[in-house]
């Protein structure tokens, strides 16, 4: 896991928080707990932790599922159509539309390795955020015959953008100050990506996006 340029980004990614492919997020709530106090790393246990965080999760997400040993990169977790197995397979793409559900595959290692346990609720609450976009149940639009890099930052930079804003409003008790750092510096990253690939090509496009991007805490509003 990169984490450079933190210095660089924390202070005016701050203030833009306050002021307002398969989705892959690469290598005070009770939670279901081991004996040592541990969030449980199986399937059920991250369910019921994901219903503890987001009631409404099985609107979007249809299964959460073990990554299986030696496919595709290290990652996380990834956001895939139901039933896919390689986060990387052109064939994995999360379903698009009204009433679309995916599921969620997540590497154990990965996951477990040196990371707290309210890492793992901002890892799921990012997935969660990526399963209701492709549901059209964010402010978001979904982003539909783009350039698959441009894809990728559009939809990293809003669900990193909301995880920032859920943990400043303290939805991540126990996350650590470089774990925060980590999701601030992917923020960062994708959205000076996205800006790269937009800002001149296409300013009118940039400007409603940024607008968005720029109030994460207010994209799983509707206007329903």
């Amino acid at each position: 896991m990169q984490t450079h340029g933190s210095t660089r980004w924390t202070r005016p990614l701050r203030q833009f928080v306050v002021a307002g492919g398969a989705a892959v997020i690469l290598a005070g709530q009770s939670v279901p707990a081991r004996a040592d106090g541990g969030l449980r790393l199986d399937s059920p246990s991250l369910v019921r932790a994901l219903a503890r965080l987001r009631p409404d999760y099985s609107r979007y997400i249809f299964s959460v599922r073990p990554l299986a040993p030696g496919v595709g990169g290290r990652v996380y977790m990834a956001l895939v159509r139901p039933g896919a197995t390689d986060p990387s397979g052109r064939g994995s793409a999360p379903y698009a539309g009204p009433g679309a559900r995916n599921d969620i595959l997540y590497d154990e290692a990965a996951v477990s390795s040196g990371h707290s346990i309210a890492w793992r609720y901002l890892l799921l609450d990012h997935e969660y955020f990526h399963a209701r976009h492709m549901a059209g149940a964010t402010l978001l639009p979904v982003a539909r015959g783009d350039a698959a890099e441009l894809e990728r930052h559009y939809n990293e930079a809003a669900a990193w953008g909301f995880n920032v804003a859920e943990a400043r409003a303290g939805q991540y008790p126990g996350l650590r100050e470089d774990e925060f750092r980590e999701a601030l510096d992917r923020l960062g990253e994708h959205y000076t990506a996205l800006r790269a690939i937009l800002k001149d090509a296409d300013p009118e496009r940039w400007s409603r996006v940024s607008e968005l991007l720029r109030r994460p805490d207010l994209l799983i509003e509707t206007t329903d």
